[in-house]
């Protein structure tokens, strides 16, 4: 196929900005690859940043108990983070994920993670 003059500026118009964005995001990827995250002694990597946690410091809970709606010891008006898999419904109570922000468990044979 011959392309046209307006064709080929067409292609350019997408191409260029294309280019450029990948090129950019290339670029970040490698700051970004080069450094860890962690405060160094000439200051944080990024402008804004600060770490307020070693990581690590908030664990995930794993592989919770489950119990039944009528059996949950938490409050009727709990604000919860739920979903269904298979017909089961499951449910975290965000006091709890609070405290942990992951929990890691397994459905049979599906690892599930749940990220608050």
């Amino acid at each position: 196929m011959k392309l046209t003059t307006p064709m080929k500026q067409t292609s350019l118009l997408v191409l260029i900005p294309t280019l450029i964005i990948a090129l950019a995001a290339y670029a970040a990827f490698a700051v970004l690859a080069q450094d860890d995250g962690a405060p160094s002694e000439e200051g944080p990597p990024i402008d804004g940043y600060q770490q307020l946690m070693e990581r690590g410091a908030i664990p995930a809970l794993v592989d919770p108990d489950f119990v039944p709606a009528e059996e949950a010891e938490i409050p009727e008006d709990a604000w919860v983070l739920g979903f269904v898999h298979g017909g089961e419904a499951y449910a975290y109570d965000l006091n709890i994920l609070n405290h942990h922000e992951v929990v890691n468990h397994r459905i049979g044979d599906t690892p599930v993670a749940a990220v608050w």
